[in-house]
């Protein structure tokens, strides 16, 4: 099923409209307005909260598109797998989406430096846990696992190579997938460590019912990808990675996504609640916040397109 999956993006190439060898970035800036595909739902890199999308890759584009002197339009494709192609179709000019960079990947669009590191990881029902099981156990030794995924991804790939295909069933998000293993629809779920982590720290009440095994058991990196074929645009996006990474601001979206999480309805941190370093990292970043929160209020109203 993979094999004709690729088969069919890489024919998708030969018929989607051609694009020069340079010039994009100059397009988008004349145009005013860079079209940024993310992921439908995929907490905390993107969300609807109160209407609004928001998330770590949503930041990171309101950020792109200052650099750039342009506004954002976000596109989310229903399923995962529909993003190259709409990339490579000209229906998006970027993909900012939790995208791991893979060689399969690498044959259809270029990807930028790493922005974040992952492992994969899992929700599982502690029924289906076998007794004495340590943090690295194996989902293989659980007999007939049904397991959910989020289709087009590398844990769809992943899985499709260990489990049998009838054992197997996708979902369009992976918290579609989570909520699956809540009802008992499949046994386990595989994902990146982001969003499991992120998944137990806000559905604590799933606890005696869903373990979140982290233990790190790979490396993968995500990345942002653009059409081959426009260096000039590769080589600019790579130096907006550099920076993201270098002036602290990747630093400062990590920490306000999965630590302080007010996004999710966390009550802050107080001093009270805080060690003296924790209480002076807050300190420090509290400019960055700042920042942050402006770019992201001269952006309001701006770019919430939905597909």
């Amino acid at each position: 099923m993979m094999k004709r999956y690729w088969t069919i993006l890489l024919i998708s190439v030969l018929t989607v409209p051609v694009f020069s060898q340079a010039g994009e970035l100059q397009r988008i800036r004349e145009r005013g307005v860079i079209n940024v595909s993310l992921n439908r739902e995929y907490p905390p890199f993107s969300m609807v909260k109160d209407g609004r999308i928001v998330g770590l890759d949503v930041d990171l584009a309101y950020l792109l598109a200052e650099f750039l002197g342009v506004e954002v339009t976000f596109i989310r494709p229903g399923t995962y797998d529909q993003q190259i192609p709409k990339l490579l179709a000209g229906e998006s000019d970027i993909i900012m989406a939790a995208m791991t960079r893979t060689v399969e990947r690498g044959l259809l669009v270029s990807f930028s430096r790493p922005y974040f590191e992952v492992s994969q990881a899992a929700l599982v029902r502690r029924s289906r846990i076998p007794p004495g099981a340590n943090a690295y156990f194996d989902l293989l030794d659980v007999d007939n696992l049904r397991l959910g995924v989020k289709t087009g991804t590398t844990h769809e790939a992943f899985a499709m190579q260990l489990f049998p295909p009838g054992m197997i069933k996708g979902y369009p998000t992976a918290a579609a997938a989570a909520a699956a293993v809540v009802g008992g629809e499949v046994d386990a779920m595989v994902a990146d460590s982001p969003f499991v982590r992120v998944w137990r720290n806000t559905h604590v009440a799933h606890y005696r019912q869903v373990a979140a095994l982290l233990a790190p058991v790979t490396r993968e990196f995500y990345a942002f990808a653009i059409r081959q074929g426009d260096p000039d645009f590769l080589n600019w996006l790579n130096l907006f990675v550099d920076q993201i990474r270098t002036d602290g601001t990747l630093d400062l979206l990590r920490y306000e996504y999965f630590e302080q999480m007010d996004w999710a309805g966390k009550e802050p941190a107080t001093p009270e609640k805080l060690t003296r370093a924790q209480f002076l990292r807050n300190r420090f970043i509290a400019d960055k916040q700042a920042m942050i929160e402006e770019r992201r209020q001269s952006f309001q109203g701006k770019g919430d397109s939905y597909e």
